[in-house]
């Protein structure tokens, strides 16, 4: 395996999809919208940055990519469809085409932010369950489905992450959501996932990652520097709210709660007693939604691969 040191923006051949169109490139992956002919679906294609070089990489990839992508009949995690290699070796990753991310919705409401945070912790949960460990939870890997739902991307990260080096932890992280151990260079485990979770729930009532003072992030040693302060109030959202991101956020991992953890909390708090000092209850607000998680299990999955979510 060798890096690719800039962006490969050269449009790949990979089998099944036509009309590739590049939607985004980052420092790790490009990502093209395809359509994948046999089912006449959009869809979006991550292609690696770096190369695999010998067969065994190769093979170890497919064979754990499609592990994970078992995963996908979670309905808030966005579907994996497959995975392969270029001809030129780069590794690729076929995906549910979604319509954006909470990045660009934030802030949201209280009761919007705890709806979200139920369906992506359960995610979570059952990711951890089966061993998995996202890396890299933030608000710009909450993706909104064509539907309308948050569902979860870039659980292929973890894959690729692996194939990378198997203790790379901040390279596959952003900062402003990781935990302090990530700065330790510890190995990523599942209270990872859980505090960059609830600082990701945070900003998204916010508008801003916790302990974040303005938009212009700070430099590595500040930003370690800023896990001895205290995770402020958010003005307008219920302190039993921001009370439990606190707990999820704790600098001992082992003082987290479990992800399943967090989404009971999350279900069980009250959200009708919003601070005093703000009025930002509009008079047209329809209350609470009702929090659901959509059913899983086999019945479930076929339904959701034979009609989409």
């Amino acid at each position: 395996m060798s890096p690719t040191p800039r962006p490969n923006l050269s449009v790949p051949d990979i089998p099944g999809l036509t009309e590739l169109s590049l939607l985004a490139v980052g420092g790790y992956a490009t990502i093209f919208r395809a359509r994948q002919e046999s089912v006449g679906r959009e869809v979006a294609v991550k292609v690696e940055n770096f190369t695999l070089e010998t067969e065994r990489d190769r093979a170890r990839f497919v064979r754990e990519a499609r592990a994970t992508g078992r995963m996908s009949s979670h309905p808030h995690v966005v579907d994996l469809f497959d995975a392969g290699v270029t001809a030129d070796k780069h590794p690729y990753l076929i995906m549910e085409l979604c319509s954006g991310s909470y990045q660009d919705l934030m802030p949201l409401r209280p009761h919007v932010v705890r709806d979200i945070g139920v369906k992506i912790a359960d995610a979570l949960a059952d990711a951890h369950e089966r061993g998995i460990v996202h890396r890299d939870v933030k608000p710009a890997n909450i993706l909104v489905s064509l539907f309308g739902e948050p569902a979860l991307a870039d659980f292929g990260l973890a894959i690729l992450a692996e194939q990378r080096d198997p203790h790379i932890t901040l390279e596959v992280m952003t900062p402003a959501y990781a935990p302090p151990e990530a700065f330790r260079r510890h190995e990523p485990a599942p209270p990872g996932d859980v505090y960059a979770l609830c600082a990701t729930l945070y900003a998204l009532l916010s508008g801003n990652p916790p302990r974040w003072q303005e938009k212009q992030p700070p430099g590595l040693l500040g930003l370690i520097e800023l896990f001895a302060q205290p995770i402020p109030s958010v003005e307008g959202v219920p302190d039993g709210l921001v009370e439990i991101l606190r707990m999820g956020m704790v600098n001992d991992p082992a003082n987290r709660p479990t992800a399943r953890a967090l989404e009971e909390l999350l279900v069980a708090v009250r959200l009708d007693e919003v601070p005093a000092q703000c009025d930002c209850q509009k008079s047209n607000d329809p209350g609470p939604p009702t929090v659901k998680v959509k059913p899983r299990g086999p019945i479930a999955s076929f339904f959701q691969q034979l009609f989409g979510r």
